[in-house]
């Protein structure tokens, strides 16, 4: 239960009705004549999105779990965040041995988390899997109903689970989405794949690994690749694609340079955007991601605050509309488990715990804290209630209610508020100024179901879901003037089935979107301009005419207000001589290569020597190594992480 209606404080009210057909039926006028009202208040100031009170602290798992590579989240229909890990050894400093398969963490805020479970037991791996094989990046989507999970196979292919609830039980299905074996037009290792849900209704999967990412059509079901396979981009070490939509451009988002070789790690996160989902997507510079040259569009990339290795992330948009970079880093100084023994043998494995950042959209491109990068101690904490927050597990008393309103419980959801036809709930807690209003929402045939924000009877923005007209539409009146847009529901979405819906009234912009799971692939949008909304009194509610509708977890809060403004370029400190040399004095070249002079010199120096020359000190099998070859620090940062990924 989350309940917080809080005190009105005046401004705006949030409604949300149903109706069958087009026509707006108002709420019952004793619920909007009961709703708290107070005088008008100041807007927040805009330096940074409104978040929740306090800090939190980076890795947000530390504590909890040693390590979550590759994290995938959602919101569940019960209201909480679950997250979902690469197999690891989650429990290794409990004295605990082995790993972990697909384990599942679980917040209410996005900063404190429990482990609740794994996707796979280690005795009971699907018939899909070789012997050897190890689950690896999962991406997690709500799809007709129920959650869909992906993951990529160490051995090569991808496999799929589905869930009624967000920890289980899991089905597995009988065959691999994609093979291990090459994809025809697709050179690439089968893992690390993203699913992602257009406007059409079209699903998307995008997968690849070392060096190069592909997009296909999938079944509506998930199941099979459908379609033309394209390749969308190619680069060093390039995989981890992650893919939304932002302003009507698609946004691909992949990690490269190396996930997992511990304090070596070079990942970083670089995006590049396009006008279709199949590309071409170029970086901010205007560089094809198929291009052979080296790419730019930096989100995230390592920035000395004593983590590296930082990417393979998801994102996630809190209940005030701020967008959460949530990605895995490599701590400096403890990088690495003991050797482990997994299902693939002893294997040497990086700790990668989970970190979350503020993602900010600057000049059309997304960059985490306005270029600051990652961060251990963030100013503010993602917004995960507010005002306006209700999943009803303490049945309506928050709500003034008019008409049959029940609130029946079932095993994914809990309990919701099911409104029978020409029913309504409205809120006793108002919010002031930009407001974000959210809402999962269930309508039956022929239904529709709005979410309206109301700052009085003749000031009301609502957006609609119409089952009946297959429409998602957002409608404005303010005293005598009318506004609306529409945008088309693709024909093969099931309104029966839990969709989210929000509503931003920001300014003099009105927008509706309605997606799946919210994850920045909305299936449609309709937006409208109108005068501010006016200050006074606010609420919110439901209401269904002619028809019924199930909402849950309702929410309304005070917008973000997004950073526009990238933070100043870090400046070079002060020169320390004993490190640096005008290179004035004459020199003579000599030979550097495997066996050369200056390999021998540095493998016949000190350990404690080689060591700092190279950086962190090394094992002594590094640093005392005489077997011809490069220096053996190169070797370190250059081979393969083969046996240290996962």
């Amino acid at each position: 239960m989350r309940r917080r209606s809080g005190r009105a404080r005046g401004a705006l009210a949030l409604v949300a009705a149903a109706a069958l057909g087009a026509t707006l039926v108002p709420a019952a006028p004793g619920a909007v004549a009961e709703a708290a009202t107070a005088p008008a208040a100041a807007a927040p100031p805009a330096a940074v999105a409104t978040a929740a009170d306090g800090a939190y602290g980076n890795p947000v798992t530390e504590g909890v779990v040693d390590t979550f590579p590759d994290p995938a989240m959602i919101r569940g229909k019960d209201g909480a965040w679950y997250a979902y890990g690469t197999q690891n050894p989650i429990f290794e400093s409990a004295g605990e041995d082995g790993e972990h398969i697909l384990p599942i963490l679980r917040t209410e805020n996005l900063v404190d988390y429990e482990y609740v479970g794994d996707v796979v037991e280690p005795d009971d791996v699907p018939a899909t899997w070789r012997d050897g094989s190890r689950a690896w990046a999962p991406d997690i989507r709500y799809v007709g109903g129920e959650y869909l999970l992906t993951y990529g196979l160490s051995t090569g292919g991808l496999a799929v689970a589905t869930a009624p609830t967000p920890t289980g039980p899991w089905a597995h299905r009988d065959e691999l989405l994609v093979p291990s074996a090459p994809v025809a037009g697709c050179p690439t290792g089968n893992i690390d794949q993203a699913l992602f849900s257009d406007d059409d209704g079209t699903l998307y999967l995008y997968w690849g690994s070392y060096d190069v990412i592909c997009v296909s059509e999938l079944t509506p079901d998930a199941s099979a690749l459908t379609g033309p396979v394209t390749q969308v981009a190619q680069g060093r070490r390039m995989e981890g694609a992650y893919v939304v939509r932002h302003d009507d451009l698609y946004y691909l988002m992949y990690s490269d340079a190396g996930c997992c070789d511990g304090a070596f790690s070079g990942y970083s996160v670089k995006v590049g955007r396009s006008d279709s989902p199949t590309g071409p997507f170029v970086d901010d510079a205007g560089v094809d991601l198929m291009s052979l040259s080296s790419k730019g569009g930096f989100v995230l990339t390592p920035n000395g605050n004593g983590y590296t290795g930082v990417g393979h992330h998801a994102v996630q948009t809190d209940l005030a509309g701020q967008d959460w970079i949530v990605y895995h880093a490599i701590a400096n100084d403890d990088p690495d488990f003991p050797p482990v023994q997994t299902r693939a043998g002893t294997l040497q494995l990086s700790k990668r715990p989970m970190m979350v950042d503020r993602l900010d959209w600057i000049d059309g491109w997304p960059v985490v804290n306005a270029g600051a990068g990652a961060s251990t101690q963030p100013p503010a904490a993602p917004v995960t209630t507010g005002p306006v927050d209700d999943d009803f597990a303490d049945g309506l008393g928050a709500w003034i209610t008019s008409g049959s309103v029940t609130t029946p419980a079932e095993t994914d959801a809990g309990a919701f508020a099911r409104l029978a036809d020409g029913a309504s709930i409205t809120s006793r807690a108002s919010v002031t100024g930009d407001v974000r209003a959210q809402a999962d929402v269930r309508v039956e045939a022929g239904g529709a179901v709005g979410l309206e924000v109301r700052g009085g009877d003749d000031d009301t923005a609502t957006a609609w879901v119409d089952a009946d007209a297959r429409e998602l539409r957002v409608e404005v009146r303010r005293g005598g003037d009318t506004g609306s847009a529409s945008a088309p529901v693709p024909a093969g979405v099931d309104l029966g089935t839990w969709h989210v819906v929000t509503l931003d009234r920001v300014g003099d912009e009105v927008t509706a979107t309605l997606s799946a799971d919210g994850l920045k692939d909305p299936l449609a949008l309709a937006s409208v301009n109108a005068e501010p909304a006016a200050p006074g009194a606010g609420s919110t509610a439901v209401a269904v005419a002619r028809g019924g509708a199930d909402v849950d977890n309702m929410s309304a809060v005070p917008a973000a207000r997004p950073v526009t403004e990238r933070v100043a370029d870090p400046q070079p400190g002060e020169l320390l001589a004993e490190f640096s040399d005008e290179l004035d004095a004459p020199a003579t070249p000599r030979p550097t290569g495997p066996g050369g002079p200056g390999c021998a010199a540095r493998r016949r120096a000190p350990a404690s020597r080689a060591a700092a020359s190279c950086g962190p000190p090394r094992p002594p099998s590094c640093t005392a190594t005489t077997t011809p070859r490069p220096c053996c620090c190169a070797t370190r940062r250059r081979r393969t992480s083969s046996s240290r990924r996962g």
